[in-house]
């Protein structure tokens, strides 16, 4: 096994940017924390709420995985929680138009994105209704990897992986997203 291997694990924090507030005005929101995960991984932005709050708008910027400055505009719940569509591995600001109904969180959750890497092992467990784990890359669209899990409470840890394992991107500035549907647990051994 290589030094530089890496795991990660797919997961959500509902609160893990902004805790709970309920914001009196437009403005900055104080960030409780701002890299999701380590090595580059990526997450979509959350952000919950227990009022209406659909006619307000949180503009989050940070990193995004292409390394670039990234900022990307989401439209408030209304009393649940909304995902935005990018991918941040790190967040360095998050701010609202005007005071909120309710009380909100700005977290992470949705799928997940990897940076550049080879995937070199995967793990995971099942729930008792069939699900799926597909990667794809980012900048065309392919395939990576894509297998159907059981309809059972199920787990793997022996996949066999290529040698080399599976490579998300060519260029540094590239990623993989990580889908799935109906899991417990999804761990990828990266290096």
């Amino acid at each position: 096994m290589n030094t530089d291997v890496w795991a990660v694990t797919q997961k959500s924090d509902a609160d893990f940017y902004v805790e709970a507030v309920t914001p009196t005005g437009a403005g900055a929101l104080t960030l409780a924390n701002t890299v999701p995960a380590r090595n580059g991984v990526g997450y979509q932005v959350t952000v919950t709420s227990d009022g209406a709050d659909n006619g307000r708008t949180f503009t989050i910027t940070g990193i995004g995985m292409n390394g670039q400055t990234l900022t990307e505009a989401i439209t408030g719940p209304n009393t649940t929680t909304v995902t935005g569509s990018s991918y941040f591995a790190q967040v360095t600001g998050v701010s609202v138009d005007a005071a909120t109904a309710g009380e909100i969180t700005v977290g992470y959750g949705g799928n997940l994105a990897l940076p550049a890497t080879r995937i070199m092992h995967v793990y995971y467990e099942a729930t008792a209704t069939a699900g799926t784990i597909t990667i794809t890359r980012a900048s065309d669209g392919a395939e990576l990897f894509y297998i159907p899990t059981p309809s059972a409470a199920d787990h793997t840890d022996s996949m066999m992986m290529p040698g080399g394992g599976i490579r998300t991107a060519f260029t540094p500035t590239d990623y993989a997203v990580v889908a799935t549907t109906n899991l417990v647990a999804l761990n990828l051994m990266c290096g």
